[in-house]
């Protein structure tokens, strides 16, 4: 029986998950081998349930061997939290934020071990693994035939002054397998009802055909990029979720690229709410850096038409049909605005604006129509 070694690898882009002075705790992966010619992995069905900070992370693969059985020692690396975090990088990288590790080969969970990858023994590229990282080991046996591997587990996502939530999954590495493709590929993805997050637009050759299974909108290709790093834009689709999951189903597939899944601070979001940059409402990005005391003192630089937009802004992400032609036509114009005939305003939550602010800007609209004519 020939025994092998093979990495589960949680290491992405490095510029992704370390920019911006940003706090980066895990990300998600599928099984790599080193060195495989033989086993073809021959479906993947990954399924991502978003559980406030927490991703949780269920697999089921199908693999072929066409040849003898073997013994594998299988891993799975992950990088330590880094970023403004306890025992940080400067410590050596904090304790990797996985929790609810399990595995499943066949009918049998397999026990593991963990341990940092410089004291592991394992050779591996640095390209894939640092000395820092974790790795949690366990033997498969892959007899001659399909062998089903489960497994399943919750990172801990990432944030930054650009992004509020980040959760990354490494899918490039499943083309590493024989044939250096995924055979039957599904991807199922829900990020909660009501929200409004960020996927790619491919994964490095044609458009990735999502379908959302539920009730919510996807806009069409944009073009993104962080202020000032304009030549390293990247192409998105934005997702709205009122209920459901966003779906990729793919055969034959083999990513060249990774998957992320972003939630933007609101400075950016309010960038991706339409097919233009710059809109009536994007002046909230100044209400959104200015002090609560300073909030009085704006609104009167507001035209009459920003206030009404600004008031009812809460009521059109609720998904509130209006009867005014004028701000059905403003909110049409935003992929998260989805008209429902039987939502009314009571309890609509703070989405944009806090109820402070809204009264600030009652009180505004009032002193307006109240002002003694010339």
């Amino acid at each position: 029986m020939k025994k092998l070694i093979i990495l589960f690898v949680l290491l992405g882009t490095e510029f992704s998950v370390m920019a911006n002075d940003g706090v980066f705790y895990a990300q998600g992966s599928t099984l790599i081998p080193l060195r495989e010619t033989v086993i073809r992995m021959q479906k993947e069905i990954l399924s991502l349930d978003r559980k406030g900070e927490w991703m949780q992370v269920d697999i089921y693969f199908e693999f072929f061997n066409p040849g003898a059985p073997r013994e594998l020692t299988v891993g799975f690396v992950t990088p330590p939290a880094f970023g403004d975090v306890e025992g940080g990088e400067e410590e050596g990288g904090a304790h990797p934020q996985i929790r609810d590790f399990m595995v499943m080969a066949g009918n049998e969970i397999l026990p593991y071990k963990k341990t940092r990858m410089k004291d592991s023994g394992f050779r591996i590229s640095d390209s894939l693994s640092g000395g820092y990282d974790f790795v949690y080991y366990f033997q498969v046996n892959f007899p001659k035939g399909l062998s089903v591997i489960r497994h399943s587990y919750m990172y801990r996502g990432g944030m930054s002054v650009e992004e509020k939530q980040a959760f990354f999954y490494r899918l490039s590495t499943g083309s590493s397998w024989a044939g250096g493709r995924i055979g039957d590929f599904e991807l199922n993805i829900n990020m909660g009802d009501d929200s409004y997050f960020a996927v790619p637009a491919s994964f490095g050759a044609g458009t990735a055909d999502w379908t959302l299974v539920g009730v919510g909108r996807i806009s069409p290709v944009l073009r993104y990029a962080m202020f000032g790093m304009e030549d390293e834009a990247r192409q998105l689709r934005m997702v709205y979720l009122r209920k459901g999951k966003l779906q990729l189903r793919k055969k034959d597939f083999s990513p060249r690229t990774d998957l992320s899944l972003v939630v933007f601070q609101l400075h950016n979001e309010i960038r991706l709410w339409g097919n233009s940059e710059k809109h009536t409402l994007s002046r909230l990005t100044e209400l959104w850096w200015m002090e609560s005391d300073s909030v009085a003192a704006f609104l009167p630089r507001l035209s009459d038409a920003e206030l009404r937009a600004f008031r009812n802004l809460n009521y059109a992400r609720r998904g509130m049909l209006f009867k005014d032609e004028g701000l059905r036509k403003l909110f049409s114009s935003f992929f998260w605005y989805l008209p429902d005939p039987l939502v009314s305003t009571e309890g609509t939550p703070d989405y944009y604006l806090t109820k402070e602010q809204l009264q600030l800007i009652r009180e505004e609209e009032n002193r307006r129509k109240n002002k003694p004519a010339g």
